[in-house]
């Protein structure tokens, strides 16, 4: 007998129908999978007998070939478990067929049980983009409603026996009703919020809030530089709490790539924040492997991405960067698969200025390198890497004595909820702005030079842009990113007009690359 039912498998971060084809008949008993099975799914048969016959079900002593379509495309995953044994039930005639708009996911425990597995939300988000009437699906999969244009009905099930008795109509579906309430959305996300660092426990570094504030508005890449303990990865782990949160979208976005890596991702509306170990590998980094998987950059993405000792991450994964920061997305080629990745993150990396890191530094600590040692370390970062930077910035380290008299002081008001509303307040500012101007030129300048009408930079900012240029030999990609810096700098201040204040303050921010 045949049966066929759907499936899904993943192709990097999207997701395709499998068509799963039973065929039983006489002979030897035997069991095979083809149609280019990892070996996740090749493992499948042990799990798929051992589940039929412990939910009371009679495996079949005879051929069974399973074929998974396309053929030619490879599959990987355990969630389709669930699929291959309902098709071999029905080719056994134990269970009536079903729909062919219906779509099974799920992963098969020895017993029966239906497990959830790796890129289930993505699985689900494909189906929902194919308009699949019925997705069954484990049980706790933290899956979103289905959109109701898309008139799915998600049946999660803990067992293969479940399944088959909402798929049969045997019992009554337990769905997943569309939406949910705003009052527990403005709950949750006001929870995610309490749990982050807080600006408000950073003394002094006055200027460095500045800066990530600044760096905030337009989502600007930074460089903080400075000796052992100055508080350069405090600040940097604070910066999401200054962030806004993220859109239904973006969410979305960050989901589907978390659930592909098989990662929890952050608290609802919260921003990552990945802060990779400077051992990590190239592929880790940026992703790939043998079967397509998101690295760092991708996990970071609509987020923060954290590099502290940044000049002692290998040479492979620091030039690596060089893509995802310039166009946001990183592009995986391997001879058997070509993935393309999200990846705009907000880059943010920590170093000292040398090997002893006291370089330049006022405190007490003198620096014991040479000249030479300085210039070896300084080396491990290139020029095109370092020209992709906006911001660079050099943090000093307080004084123990500052420090103890701060102590005794009322906490800080430079709190990570004022700093957020100024962000917040800008980024509006700066949409009506380019909406006003869009509406005035009907069509956003396209020449080389037309960020310069589209910034508003005044004449006499404009003068100091270009002499600023000249005396700090930028590239006219740094040129242009004074500007943008400029640009968020008066975004922050409600001003509509760059001027050669903002141009000096961004100016400023260039001086250690």
């Amino acid at each position: 007998m045949y049966a066929s039912v759907q499936g899904i498998a993943l192709y990097g971060l999207e997701g395709f129908t499998v068509g799963v084809e039973a065929d039983i008949h006489a002979g030897l008993p035997n069991f095979e999978i083809v149609g280019l099975p990892a070996s996740s799914v090749r493992e499948a048969k042990e799990r798929v007998r051992s589940a039929i016959v412990n939910s009371g079900l009679v495996w079949p002593r005879a051929r069974i070939t399973v074929s998974l379509s396309p053929a030619d495309w490879r599959k990987d995953g355990s969630g389709l478990d669930l699929p291959i044994a309902v098709a071999l039930l029905i080719a056994s005639e134990q269970v009536p067929p079903v729909g062919r708009n219906a779509i099974l996911l799920g992963e098969l425990a020895l017993d029966g049980t239906l497990r959830t597995f790796r890129g289930v939300w993505a699985a689900t988000q494909a189906a929902y983009y194919l308009k699949t009437q019925t997705i069954v699906l484990p049980l706790h999969s933290e899956i979103d409603p289905p959109p109701p244009e898309t008139g799915a009905r998600l049946l999660p099930a803990s067992s293969l026996q479940e399944a088959l008795d909402l798929l049969l109509g045997r019992t009554t579906p337990n769905t997943i009703e569309h939406g949910t309430s705003n009052d527990n959305e403005a709950a949750l996300s006001t929870a995610a919020v309490a749990v982050q660092l807080d600006f408000a426990d950073v003394v002094s570094h006055e200027q460095a809030k500045r800066a990530l504030t600044i760096a905030a508005v337009g989502s600007h890449h930074l460089l903080m530089n400075g000796p052992p303990g100055s508080g350069k990865s405090m600040l940097a782990a604070r910066l999401p709490s200054i962030l806004p949160l993220m859109s239904e979208a973006e969410a979305a976005e960050v989901k589907r790539i978390f659930s592909v890596a098989g990662i929890h991702p952050p608290l609802r509306g919260i921003r990552p924040f990945r802060a990779p170990h400077h051992t990590v590998t190239a592929t880790g980094m940026l992703g790939g492997g043998t079967h397509p998987h998101p690295g760092e950059v991708s996990l970071a993405h609509n987020g923060v991405l954290f590099l502290d000792e940044f000049p002692e991450f290998s040479r492979s994964a620091l030039e690596g960067l060089r893509q995802p920061l310039e166009t946001g997305e990183i592009t995986v080629s391997r001879a058997a698969y070509s993935c393309v990745f999200p990846s705009q993150f907000q880059f943010v990396a920590a170093m000292n200025p040398c090997p002893c890191g006291y370089a330049g530094s006022s405190n007490h600590h003198a620096c014991r390198c040479s000249i030479r040692d300085r210039e070896r370390y300084r080396a491990k970062l290139s020029g095109p890497l370092l020209d992709r930077i906006d911001m660079t910035l050099w943090i000093e380290g307080i004084d123990t004595q500052r420090l103890l008299v701060q102590h005794h002081r009322p906490q800080s008001a430079d709190s990570s909820a004022l700093i957020r509303a100024q962000v917040t307040a800008a980024r509006s500012f700066r949409r009506e702005r380019e909406a006003w101007l869009q509406e005035i030129t009907h069509d956003p300048p396209r020449n080389p030079a037309g960020w310069l009408t589209s910034y508003d930079i005044a004449k006499s900012g404009a003068d100091m842009l270009f002499r600023g240029a000249q005396s700090l030999q930028l590239s006219i990609r740094s040129l242009h990113k004074v500007a943008k810096v400029a640009r968020s700098t008066a975004d922050l201040e409600g001003s509509t007009q760059v001027t050669e204040t903002h141009i000096a303050e961004a100016l400023q921010y260039r001086s250690y690359t």
